[in-house]
């Protein structure tokens, strides 16, 4: 699995996000670039988990779809009359 980037636009954001929540919830001061470095830690260890989980609902979603058109495709079925 290749490395994930995020957006420019995007990284910086949650670079101000995670110094907002230190400062606020644990009194921390953060600078810029510990928390470029925290983020790009965490993106790492987090990536592959979160992608596997992607993956498992992905994968339901299309076998709960799968289910409901075979029930779709089994009810359209013509039935031959029987004569009397």
């Amino acid at each position: 699995m290749k490395p994930l980037k995020l957006p420019k636009e995007e990284k910086e954001a949650l670079i101000h996000d995670l110094q907002e929540y230190m400062e606020a919830d644990h009194g921390v001061t953060m600078g810029g670039l510990a928390a470029e470095q925290l983020i790009d830690f965490m993106i790492g260890q987090l990536a592959a988990p979160i992608y596997n989980q992607a993956i498992e609902d992905a994968s339901k979603t299309a076998m709960d779809r799968m289910s409901a058109l075979e029930e779709d495709l089994y009810a359209m079925k013509i039935s031959r009359k029987t004569r009397r």
